[in-house]
């Protein structure tokens, strides 16, 4: 559908269920993501504006795919976990419109300011108060969700080590082979998936909470001086500090390193310990695990979907695995193997 066939499309849905039939539309098409969503913000001549977000036919990242989901979900991801976290009481954007079958949905505008803008150039001081400020609301996401819905579809998929073995195997291809040109020799590799896979054995022996799964600065809007919360259709059960490691382990900003143990212990005062784990220890593992793959993953986006913005987000990436491994002495045999192939952990 182009975006004169999506107007007119918009107009019945103006007329109809927003009961606004004079009002004269226009359509600007929003700056994509990783995804293959496509955005647009739909802009009235009263003023309001709503978000149009355009699903894919027949796309999914390749992580959703192997999810361990059961069947096909009854209905589209974003609205079923909407309308779940909705009835928590949790800010997510009220939905005016789904028309399934043309991939259409019509949603609250929440405004341009993402959570990465305010802080971005900002002090520590400031960082600290907005961070604490999406940390209770990580806590409050958290606590609103402790109850299972066995008819959500998100409580009906994890990150089972599958799952997170896959997003391991995924850097080591792309993290490591794409990027670099290289094969990783067959005896390295097969001790790499015995090392890592005792991380992953770790993570899932720690207490298994719904996890947001992108809960980082580019999800967060703030309107109004709220916070509030997007791209969540693909929660599922996973790692307890899995969105922690997200919030603050982000590659779009990078803490200072006394800020980012600041901020791990406020946490730790809101939310249960990670089982017998320190809670320190299962933060690194878990930020080891998730920045390997979105090292991987930046490669996947450039090499498969065509957009290379995100590669200038990989010495981030490493540079946080570097940092956890540092606090992981256990974990020294992984870190000496795979520093054979990550060329930026190598001493100059």
């Amino acid at each position: 559908m182009d975006e004169t066939s999506l107007l007119e499309k918009l107009k019945t849905v103006v007329a109809g269920r927003l009961k606004k039939p004079d009002a004269a539309l226009s359509l600007a098409k929003l700056q994509g993501d990783a995804s293959y969503r496509i955005y647009y913000r739909l802009s009235l001549s009263d003023g309001s504006s709503y978000i149009v977000m355009k699903l894919p036919a027949g796309k999914a990242s390749a992580s959703e795919e192997i999810t361990n989901l059961k069947t096909k979900p009854a209905e589209i991801p974003f609205v079923a976990v909407d309308r779940f976290l909705k009835a928590r009481g949790l800010p997510v954007p009220e939905i005016y419109e789904v028309d399934e079958a043309a991939g259409i949905l019509v949603l609250e505008d929440f405004g341009d300011e993402t959570f990465e803008k305010r802080v971005m150039d900002a002090s520590d001081d400031a960082r600290k108060i907005w961070y604490r400020k999406a940390i209770d609301l990580l806590a409050t996401y958290q606590k609103a969700t402790s109850s299972p819905d066995a008819g959500c579809v998100a409580y009906q998929r994890s990150f089972d080590a599958t799952l997170l073995n896959w997003e391991f195997d995924h850097f080591l291809e792309y993290g490591v082979e794409t990027r670099l040109g290289v094969k990783i020799q067959e005896d390295d590799a097969r001790t790499l998936r015995t090392l890592t896979g005792r991380i992953t054995e770790s993570l899932v022996a720690l207490p298994q909470i719904l996890v947001h799964r992108d809960f980082q600065s580019r999800n967060l809007m703030i309107q109004n001086e709220e916070l509030h919360l997007l791209d969540f259709q693909d929660a599922l059960m996973g790692p307890l500090p899995y969105d922690l490691v997200a919030l603050l382990r982000d590659s779009y900003v990078a803490l200072s390193p006394h800020l980012l143990l600041e901020l791990v212990s406020y946490y730790q005062g809101l939310s249960p310990a990670a089982g017998s784990l320190p809670f320190q220890t299962a933060f690194d593992l878990m930020t080891v695990q998730r920045k390997l793959k979105d090292a991987g993953r930046f490669v996947y986006i450039d090499r498969v979907k065509g957009n290379p913005s995100f590669l200038k987000h990989i010495p981030n990436s490493l540079r946080y695995v570097r940092e956890a491994f540092g606090r992981l002495p256990d974990q020294k045999p992984l870190f000496d193997l795979l520093t054979r192939y990550v060329p930026e952990w190598r001493a100059p």
